[in-house]
Protein backbone atom coordinates (compact mmCIF):
# COMPACT_ATOMS: atom_id res chain seq x y z
CA UNK A 1 0.00 0.00 0.00
CA UNK A 2 0.91 3.68 -0.22
CA UNK A 3 2.10 3.89 3.39
CA UNK A 4 3.70 0.43 3.51
CA UNK A 5 7.26 0.05 4.75
CA UNK A 6 7.74 -2.92 2.42
CA UNK A 7 8.74 -2.79 -1.23
CA UNK A 8 9.24 -5.23 -4.09
CA UNK A 9 10.87 -4.89 -7.49
CA UNK A 10 9.42 -7.06 -10.25
CA UNK A 11 10.78 -7.85 -13.71
CA UNK A 12 8.80 -9.15 -16.66
CA UNK A 13 10.37 -11.93 -18.71
CA UNK A 14 11.21 -10.31 -22.02
CA UNK A 15 14.26 -9.07 -23.96
CA UNK A 16 15.91 -7.58 -20.88
CA UNK A 17 15.14 -10.27 -18.30
CA UNK A 18 14.73 -14.02 -18.14
CA UNK A 19 14.52 -16.65 -15.40
CA UNK A 20 15.49 -20.28 -15.85
CA UNK A 21 15.76 -23.29 -13.56
CA UNK A 22 18.08 -26.27 -13.85
CA UNK A 23 19.47 -29.28 -12.01
CA UNK A 24 23.19 -29.47 -11.26
CA UNK A 25 25.48 -32.03 -12.89
CA UNK A 26 28.89 -31.15 -11.38
CA UNK A 27 31.06 -32.90 -8.84
CA UNK A 28 33.13 -30.00 -7.43
CA UNK A 29 36.26 -31.02 -9.32
CA UNK A 30 37.43 -29.21 -12.43
CA UNK A 31 40.64 -31.17 -12.87
CA UNK A 32 39.66 -34.84 -12.97
CA UNK A 33 38.11 -37.07 -15.64
CA UNK A 34 34.73 -36.98 -13.92
CA UNK A 35 34.40 -33.21 -13.98
CA UNK A 36 31.06 -32.17 -15.37
CA UNK A 37 30.25 -28.70 -16.64
CA UNK A 38 27.02 -27.88 -18.39
CA UNK A 39 25.34 -25.26 -20.54
CA UNK A 40 21.95 -23.75 -19.73
CA UNK A 41 19.65 -22.45 -22.44
CA UNK A 42 17.82 -19.15 -21.97
CA UNK A 43 15.26 -17.04 -23.86
CA UNK A 44 16.68 -13.50 -23.76
CA UNK A 45 17.41 -13.52 -27.47
CA UNK A 46 20.57 -11.54 -26.67
CA UNK A 47 23.71 -12.06 -24.64
CA UNK A 48 23.06 -11.81 -20.88
CA UNK A 49 25.25 -9.14 -19.29
CA UNK A 50 24.40 -10.01 -15.68
CA UNK A 51 23.42 -13.39 -14.20
CA UNK A 52 22.39 -14.21 -10.63
CA UNK A 53 22.42 -17.89 -9.63
CA UNK A 54 20.99 -19.38 -6.41
CA UNK A 55 20.68 -22.97 -5.26
CA UNK A 56 17.09 -23.72 -4.23
CA UNK A 57 17.72 -26.99 -2.43
CA UNK A 58 20.84 -26.22 -0.33
CA UNK A 59 21.88 -23.00 1.38
CA UNK A 60 24.67 -21.92 -0.97
CA UNK A 61 25.48 -18.27 -1.64
CA UNK A 62 24.13 -16.12 -4.47
CA UNK A 63 26.65 -16.00 -7.33
CA UNK A 64 26.88 -13.17 -9.85
CA UNK A 65 28.27 -12.82 -13.34
CA UNK A 66 28.56 -9.28 -14.69
CA UNK A 67 30.05 -8.13 -17.99
CA UNK A 68 31.87 -5.31 -16.18
CA UNK A 69 33.94 -7.61 -13.96
CA UNK A 70 37.71 -7.21 -14.39
CA UNK A 71 37.04 -3.96 -16.24
CA UNK A 72 35.21 -5.89 -18.95
CA UNK A 73 38.19 -8.11 -19.84
CA UNK A 74 37.25 -11.82 -19.77
CA UNK A 75 34.56 -11.20 -17.12
CA UNK A 76 33.48 -14.85 -17.34
CA UNK A 77 36.67 -15.71 -15.45
CA UNK A 78 35.39 -13.88 -12.35
CA UNK A 79 32.43 -13.88 -10.00
CA UNK A 80 30.85 -11.85 -7.21
CA UNK A 81 28.45 -12.87 -4.43
CA UNK A 82 25.19 -11.00 -4.08
CA UNK A 83 24.98 -11.66 -0.35
CA UNK A 84 28.59 -10.64 0.42
CA UNK A 85 30.80 -7.55 0.35
CA UNK A 86 33.72 -9.37 -1.29
CA UNK A 87 35.31 -7.98 -4.41
CA UNK A 88 35.37 -10.02 -7.59
CA UNK A 89 37.13 -13.37 -7.33
CA UNK A 90 39.09 -14.92 -10.16
CA UNK A 91 37.48 -18.18 -11.16
CA UNK A 92 39.42 -20.11 -13.77
CA UNK A 93 40.20 -23.78 -14.41
CA UNK A 94 41.54 -25.99 -12.97
CA UNK A 95 40.14 -24.59 -9.70
CA UNK A 96 36.90 -26.04 -8.38
CA UNK A 97 35.18 -22.64 -8.36
CA UNK A 98 35.45 -22.05 -12.12
CA UNK A 99 31.92 -20.74 -11.94
CA UNK A 100 31.26 -19.85 -15.58
CA UNK A 101 33.47 -22.55 -17.09
CA UNK A 102 35.79 -19.84 -18.49
CA UNK A 103 33.24 -19.39 -21.26
CA UNK A 104 31.45 -16.28 -22.48
CA UNK A 105 27.62 -16.44 -22.40
CA UNK A 106 25.82 -16.29 -25.73
CA UNK A 107 22.41 -15.18 -26.98
CA UNK A 108 21.06 -18.71 -26.38
CA UNK A 109 23.00 -20.19 -23.45
CA UNK A 110 25.44 -19.68 -20.59
CA UNK A 111 28.02 -22.08 -19.17
CA UNK A 112 28.62 -23.44 -15.68
CA UNK A 113 31.67 -25.06 -14.18
CA UNK A 114 31.30 -28.09 -11.91
CA UNK A 115 31.50 -26.23 -8.59
CA UNK A 116 28.92 -27.19 -5.99
CA UNK A 117 27.68 -23.67 -5.37
CA UNK A 118 26.20 -23.25 -8.86
CA UNK A 119 26.19 -26.79 -10.26
CA UNK A 120 26.10 -29.33 -7.42
CA UNK A 121 25.04 -32.70 -8.81
CA UNK A 122 21.34 -33.36 -8.30
CA UNK A 123 20.60 -30.03 -6.63
CA UNK A 124 18.11 -27.54 -8.08
CA UNK A 125 18.99 -23.98 -9.05
CA UNK A 126 17.42 -20.80 -10.39
CA UNK A 127 19.20 -18.25 -12.58
CA UNK A 128 18.07 -14.68 -13.30
CA UNK A 129 19.48 -13.12 -16.46
CA UNK A 130 19.63 -9.41 -17.29
CA UNK A 131 20.57 -7.56 -20.48
CA UNK A 132 20.63 -4.01 -21.81
CA UNK A 133 17.65 -2.90 -23.90
CA UNK A 134 17.67 0.52 -25.55
CA UNK A 135 15.53 2.96 -23.60
CA UNK A 136 14.61 0.39 -20.93
CA UNK A 137 17.60 -1.14 -19.13
CA UNK A 138 21.37 -0.89 -19.03
CA UNK A 139 24.08 -3.16 -17.61
CA UNK A 140 27.43 -1.40 -17.39
CA UNK A 141 30.40 -0.24 -15.36
CA UNK A 142 32.32 2.92 -14.53
CA UNK A 143 35.67 3.94 -13.05
CA UNK A 144 35.61 6.12 -9.94
CA UNK A 145 37.51 9.41 -9.80
CA UNK A 146 37.30 10.19 -6.06
CA UNK A 147 35.75 13.60 -6.78
CA UNK A 148 32.45 15.11 -5.64
CA UNK A 149 31.90 15.69 -9.36
CA UNK A 150 31.98 11.99 -10.05
CA UNK A 151 31.48 9.96 -13.20
CA UNK A 152 28.46 10.70 -15.36
CA UNK A 153 26.84 7.56 -16.76
CA UNK A 154 24.78 7.80 -19.93
CA UNK A 155 21.95 5.29 -20.08
CA UNK A 156 19.73 6.75 -22.77
CA UNK A 157 16.82 7.04 -20.31
CA UNK A 158 15.92 8.46 -16.91
CA UNK A 159 16.52 5.67 -14.36
CA UNK A 160 13.88 4.60 -11.86
CA UNK A 161 16.07 1.83 -10.39
CA UNK A 162 19.87 1.69 -9.97
CA UNK A 163 22.02 -1.11 -8.51
CA UNK A 164 25.73 -0.39 -7.89
CA UNK A 165 28.60 -2.53 -6.51
CA UNK A 166 32.34 -1.93 -6.39
CA UNK A 167 33.77 -5.01 -8.09
CA UNK A 168 37.48 -4.32 -7.69
CA UNK A 169 37.60 -3.69 -3.92
CA UNK A 170 36.27 -5.88 -1.11
CA UNK A 171 34.28 -4.65 1.87
CA UNK A 172 31.82 -2.84 -0.39
CA UNK A 173 28.06 -3.23 -0.39
CA UNK A 174 25.42 -3.74 -3.07
CA UNK A 175 23.47 -0.46 -3.16
CA UNK A 176 19.96 0.02 -4.54
CA UNK A 177 18.33 3.36 -5.34
CA UNK A 178 14.88 3.89 -6.81
CA UNK A 179 12.48 6.73 -7.45
CA UNK A 180 9.69 5.30 -5.28
CA UNK A 181 11.77 5.59 -2.11
CA UNK A 182 13.59 8.73 -3.27
CA UNK A 183 16.17 9.16 -6.03
CA UNK A 184 16.64 12.90 -6.48
CA UNK A 185 19.25 15.66 -6.76
CA UNK A 186 19.22 15.81 -2.94
CA UNK A 187 19.70 13.07 -0.36
CA UNK A 188 18.84 9.61 -1.65
CA UNK A 189 17.22 6.62 0.03
CA UNK A 190 19.84 3.88 -0.05
CA UNK A 191 19.16 0.21 0.67
CA UNK A 192 21.50 -2.80 0.64
CA UNK A 193 21.05 -6.19 -1.01
CA UNK A 194 23.75 -7.81 1.13
CA UNK A 195 22.57 -6.48 4.52
CA UNK A 196 19.42 -6.57 6.62
CA UNK A 197 19.76 -2.86 7.50
CA UNK A 198 16.87 -0.52 6.96
CA UNK A 199 17.34 2.17 4.34
CA UNK A 200 19.42 5.28 5.02
CA UNK A 201 18.54 8.75 3.75
CA UNK A 202 21.39 10.85 5.12
CA UNK A 203 23.55 11.39 2.03
CA UNK A 204 23.43 12.51 -1.59
CA UNK A 205 25.09 9.72 -3.56
CA UNK A 206 23.53 9.77 -7.00
CA UNK A 207 21.85 12.50 -9.07
CA UNK A 208 19.53 11.19 -11.80
CA UNK A 209 19.27 12.97 -15.14
CA UNK A 210 16.99 12.70 -18.16
CA UNK A 211 19.57 10.41 -19.81
CA UNK A 212 21.32 8.66 -16.92
CA UNK A 213 22.87 9.51 -13.57
CA UNK A 214 25.94 11.09 -11.98
CA UNK A 215 27.86 9.95 -8.90
CA UNK A 216 28.14 12.97 -6.58
CA UNK A 217 30.01 11.56 -3.58
CA UNK A 218 33.69 11.00 -2.77
CA UNK A 219 32.76 7.90 -0.74
CA UNK A 220 34.96 5.02 -1.84
CA UNK A 221 32.03 2.62 -1.73
CA UNK A 222 30.69 4.40 -4.82
CA UNK A 223 33.52 6.55 -6.17
CA UNK A 224 36.99 5.47 -5.10
CA UNK A 225 39.71 6.81 -7.35
CA UNK A 226 40.44 4.29 -10.14
CA UNK A 227 38.16 1.65 -8.57
CA UNK A 228 35.84 -0.32 -10.86
CA UNK A 229 32.07 -0.28 -10.25
CA UNK A 230 29.39 -2.37 -11.91
CA UNK A 231 25.80 -1.24 -12.21
CA UNK A 232 22.36 -2.19 -13.49
CA UNK A 233 19.75 0.48 -14.22
CA UNK A 234 16.12 0.32 -15.34
CA UNK A 235 13.75 2.97 -16.63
Amino acid sequence: GHDSSWQAWMWKRHAGFDAVTYTGTGNNSNSGPNSTSQTIRHNLGRVPEMIWVKCRSIGYNWYVYHSGQNGGTNPWNYYLQLNATDGEQESVAPYTNAMWNNTAPTSTQFSLGPGNDINDSGQTFVAYLFASVDGISKVGSYIGNGSASGPTITLGFAPRFILIKCSSVGGTNWFVYDTLRGLTSGNDARIYLDLTNSQTTSADDVDPTATGFQIVTTWDQLNGNNANYIYYAHA
